[in-house]
């Protein structure tokens, strides 16, 4: 089977109401025009785990950028702040995000972009997933 070439799709956020709303449409959209739908809830939680830290302690006007490369979903999310996001212990007043990011993706991680950062993971798309 030949795997179909990288496909990229960004979407920017604005603000936490409307940007969470967006960046799980934009998500969903994106995969389910890219894969059989199998990622969809699992990149969903992680696109508003990631999408909620970007719009509370990023600065600016973050960016989610979605890629499928035939093996791999890519999940990014890109804002102003150099800070690495902070894992906070996890209990009833929340906490649970990053946890809950690497329990579903098969590698996180966060690297230096222009003057803030992005923060990446990686979800399983076998090339059988992917749509034509």
């Amino acid at each position: 089977m030949t795997i179909p070439a990288p496909l990229t799709a960004e979407c920017v956020l604005t603000d936490l109401a409307g940007g969470l709303a967006a960046a799980r449409r934009f998500t969903r959209l994106a995969l389910l025009a890219w894969t059989d739908g199998a990622a969809i809830d699992d990149a969903l939680l992680i696109v508003t785990e990631l999408a909620t830290n970007a719009l509370r302690h990023g600065g600016g006007d973050p960016v989610l950028r979605l890629s499928v490369d035939g093996t791999d979903v890519r999940i990014e999310v890109f804002d102003d702040s150099p800070a690495p996001p902070v894992r906070r212990p996890a209990g009833p007043d929340g906490g649970w995000g990053l946890t809950l990011v690497d329990r579903l993706a098969s590698v996180r991680g966060t690297e230096r972009h222009g003057r803030g950062k992005v923060v990446w993971c990686l979800l399983p798309a076998s090339p059988a997933e992917l749509a034509g």
